[in-house]
């Protein structure tokens, strides 16, 4: 296209300073608003088209972008969009403007060069990006592709110089590109562009991923999939390889073998990276990775041994001649695909008309077939099938009946329940107040109670009807009924909310005393408003840094670096901070704040933390009752002592049904260990001592305390067993050595064993005791009597009792699942618990090694019997940790 010299364009508002940028789709200029505040606008021109189709087209898809860019904190805001002053020679749009390259969000407006993901790249002359950067910022642009995808739009052009960052955050830039979704024109860069063609959603997704592939690895998008010749270091490796996969699975130019096809799919990816997890896939992209890897230490070993004698030996002679076979044609499976409503548009690999339903195909047989039907007012019926061997001989049917599908449209009206709706800048209003027809039915299908309602007179439209006053909670109630209704009907999808627009001074001309009654009792008539669901953001910051926070009690990141939840569904919510060894903080929203509620609304929480007697796992704690802790790993902390009886006996007076066992009055006992208590009943100390300790915000809701696994008390034991098996299994394999050594017997008052003072105890014989052993107690010791065990974490020792003697000790786990003891037609019967450690009453050598395991049913009490406490870090799981914390479609 040849140069041309065009005027500085005018734009109403602003003052236009000087052009920063600019190719085929149009102009970017630098421009002062009338309040002073820095802008870019885009200029699009109409002589830079071939015909004023395309021209109005690209102002169309603008239009329809305009208000849904402030709705995403990944999309460059449009703040206004306008035509030349002669309509026709150009339009433009006012955008934010983004950061300089060189000096941040301090614009000097003569020098200014915006920052972009490829003026990063000339600056960094080929060096890849820092892995937790690239995750951040394609997770931030994957989660707005989805926004603009949800809505009917593609950007068509997503490539690094399109990639802008605002206050160091990068966004999705040129949206003068964005168009209606598969749209045919072509448009984009080679290299970004899918083999398939530009214009679709997954067209942006797989454009993305090569944006990745360049920040990761610091090469040219054309030299996919190659890796860079120096890898990243190795504390960053895993990290890194685990998102080359992602983009592997994002960019296949084999469209049937990506395993990341949808802009959700790739933050979901991305997401689970960002917080430590791999992502749930095949083994595909693990073994092409693999195989590239694999490649490079072939040829690497090829290269040092090529030249030797035994290679060049076993090298072959003379050439091989290989009978060349002609191909042998594939067969041919027959495919009918249908839909109800007949009609349909059917669309292939990058969404290519292939027909209308019914509509037959033949494809090869084994091929994976991916399909779309689309038809107005009707939901996307997505096929994928492989075809098999049945379809030589019958055709293999698929597709189905369409589900009505009829969502608002922007800037057009809508109809729900024979109620019209009106467009307005962020959604629809009713036209007419909720009438009585309407509630009674409400009432009546969701068997409404304690509601008071007043109906009202109201003229609208000419006509005269009643109209439901009504309390705020009854009208969110009605909206909510409404919606479900609306979702089922295919009329709307669950990314839609209802709510009640209240008209507080609503007059009924014919009942003013009742309209005052009902104002009074704080009932008024209301329109139902429906929209997109404005989510929010939350920003978290700590002082000091470092801390877990929960929303709604579901982990979503710390606050290492400030943390930004985005996807905030307005509502209810309640965020709580903790940090180990300071006071944890908790916010609980009872209603939206209004922050949440306006597009890209954003709420912050910059919190001081105050020190506590709070646990941390780094060093040796005491809780509220007392009992001395010790890290075992950055997870778990272990008692140094047995649970004694004067820590039990604050359970007995708090539970006394759930505590059992023997009471013992003798003060001088109280130092003792417990004993003669169930399984149960020490799992009941624990969870009450965990909820004690947590009402003193001495400890968080991730940390509880509970017994130790099997597992985990042979590895405070000082042993090394596999974690992977039961602990019959470990017994059965567990090594024979004693506490003390190999050598029998024990050394003298090592531990509270079975000695000669112990004859008489319970009717114990001398034969039933260590022959020549004495260790001063007949019974149960104070605990910490005898020299202690220890465990090491971050290279100190801590002391640790009574391992080995006194009383044994309750674990968690079974001696094997139930499943497996339980013999087919046998009655049930209770399974056996495990106890660890001999007690006081242990002489046989046998019951004296390590990894010894005594099965006990766990409903079972003896005066032998005891436990020791574990706190531990509640592991982050599906369940508990934030794929969505208020929006159940978000990751």
């Amino acid at each position: 296209m040849p140069n041309r010299t065009r005027p500085d364009p005018i734009i109403p508002d602003h003052e236009v300073l000087r052009k920063i940028g600019g190719g085929a789709y149009g102009e970017v200029w630098l421009a002062r608003g009338v309040t002073g505040a820095l802008r870019a606008v885009k200029i699009v021109w109409r002589e830079d088209f071939e015909d004023a189709r395309g021209f109005e087209r690209e102002f169309e898809g603008i239009l329809k972008f305009e208000p849904i860019s402030r709705d995403h904190p990944g999309l460059v805001n449009i703040l206004h969009v306008g035509r030349s002053p002669d309509g026709t020679s150009f339009y433009y749009y006012v955008m934010e403007l983004g950061d300089d390259v060189r000096s941040g969000a301090d614009i000097n407006p003569v020098e200014y060069e915006p920052r972009t993901l490829r003026a990063d790249s000339k600056i960094s002359a080929g060096t890849r990006m820092e892995t937790g950067l690239c995750i951040d910022v394609g997770l931030r642009l994957s989660e707005a592709l989805d926004h603009l995808h949800e809505r009917g739009l593609a950007h068509r052009d997503v490539k690094p110089a399109n990639v802008i960052f605002v206050n160091g955050k990068a966004k999705l830039a040129d949206i003068g590109l964005v168009a209606t979704r598969d749209q045919r024109t072509f448009v984009g860069t080679e290299g970004f562009v899918p083999p398939e063609g530009p214009g679709s959603a997954q067209a942006d997704v797989y454009s993305l991923g090569k944006v990745l592939y360049e920040i990761a690895t610091g090469k040219d998008r054309l030299d996919f999939p190659e890796l860079p010749d120096e890898l990243p270091p190795v504390e960053e490796r895993k990290r890194w390889l685990e998102l080359n996969k992602v983009i592997c699975d994002t960019c296949d130019p084999h469209i049937s073998r990506r395993k990341i096809r949808t802009a959700a799919e790739l933050a979901e990816a991305l997401r689970r990276l960002q917080r430590g997890k791999r992502r749930r896939r095949s083994g595909m992209a693990a073994w092409m990775t693999s195989l590239v890897l694999g490649g490079f230490v072939v040829f690497g070993g090829w290269e040092v041994v090529k030249d030797a004698p035994w290679v060049k030996d076993l090298m072959v002679k003379e050439p091989l001649v290989e009978e060349r076979k002609s191909p042998k044609p594939p067969r041919m499976g027959q495919i009918r695909i249908v839909s109800f409503p007949e009609g349909a548009d059917v669309l292939g690999i990058g969404d290519e008309p292939l027909g209308v339903t019914p509509l037959d195909l033949k494809v090869p047989v084994g091929t994976e077939v991916e399909y779309k039907v689309i038809m107005n007012h009707y939901a996307v019926l997505p096929i994928r099938e492989t075809v098999p061997e049945s379809a030589v001989g019958s055709p293999l049917l698929l597709g189905g009946p369409l589900k009505s599908f009829t969502p608002p449209g922007i800037g057009e009206p809508w109809e729900n329940r024979s109620v019209r709706y009106i467009p307005e800048k962020q959604g629809h209003v009713s036209s007419t107040y909720v009438g009585e027809a309407a509630w009674i039915e409400f009432a009546n299908k969701t068997k409404l109670q304690n509601s008071q309602t007043k109906f009202l007179k109201a003229s609208e439209n000419g006509k005269t009807s009643k109209v439901a006053a009504v309390s705020r909670k009854d009208a969110e109630a009605f909206c909510d009924w409404l919606r479900d209704d609306a979702i089922q009907g295919g009329r709307l999808s669950d990314k839609y909310e209802m709510i009640p627009r209240f008209e507080a001074e609503f007059n009924d001309p014919s009942d003013p005393a009742g309209t005052e009654a009902a104002r009074a009792a704080g009932l008024h008539p209301f329109r139902v408003f429906v929209r997109l669901i404005p989510y929010g953001r939350i920003t978290v910051g700590t002082n000091p840094s470092g801390a877990t926070v929960l929303l709604n009690g579901r982990f979503v990141g710390n606050t290492t670096v400030p943390l930004e939840i985005e996807r905030i569904k307005p509502g209810p919510f309640t965020l709580s901070i903790t940090l180990e060894g300071y006071k944890p903080v908790t916010f609980d929203e009872k209603s939206s704040p209004p922050a949440l509620m306006e597009p890209e609304g954003f709420l912050p929480f910059n919190v001081n933390l105050q020190e506590n007697k709070g646990v941390r796992f780094d060093r040796p704690w005491k809780n509220s009752l007392g009992m001395q802790f010790v890290p075992v790993t950055k997870d778990l902390m272990v008692s140094a002592y047995e649970t004694r009886i004067s820590e039990y006996d604050e359970f007995r007076k708090a539970e006394p049904r759930k505590a059992g066992g023997k009471v013992v009055t003798k003060e001088d006992m109280k130092s003792h260990p417990v004993s003669d208590v169930t399984r149960n009943n020490a799992r009941d100390f624990c969870v009450w001592l965990t909820q004690r300790d947590r009402n003193d915000q001495l400890i968080s809701a991730m940390h509880e305390y509970r017994l130790p696994t099997d597992w985990e008390w042979s590895l405070i034991a000082g042993l090394n067993e596999p974690a992977n098996h039961t602990p019959e299994w470990r017994d059965v394999h567990a090594p024979h050595i004693f506490p003390w050594g190999p050598d029998w017997p024990p050394p003298e008052k090592f531990a509270n064993l079975a000695d000669v003072s112990a004859d008489g105890a319970r009717g114990m014989q001398p034969s039933r005791a260590i022959p020549g052993y004495k260790d001063g107690f007949e019974r149960s010791a104070p605990v910490g009597s005898f020299p202690p065990s220890y465990v090491t974490f971050n290279d100190k020792r801590y002391e640790i009792y009574d391992l080995c003697g006194n009383v044994y000790e309750w674990v968690s786990d079974d001696l094997k699942p139930v499943a497996q003891s339980q013999k087919p037609g046998a009655p049930a019967h209770t399974p056996y618990g495990v106890l660890r450690g001999g007690s006081w009453s242990t002489f046989q050598p046998a019951n004296l090694y390590t990894g010894y395991r005594n099965a006990v049913p766990p409903t079972v009490s003896d005066d032998i019997y005891g436990f020791r406490v574990v706190l531990a870090k509640i592991p982050f799981t599906e369940e508990n940790s934030s794929e969505s914390e208020t929006d159940p479609d978000h990751g």
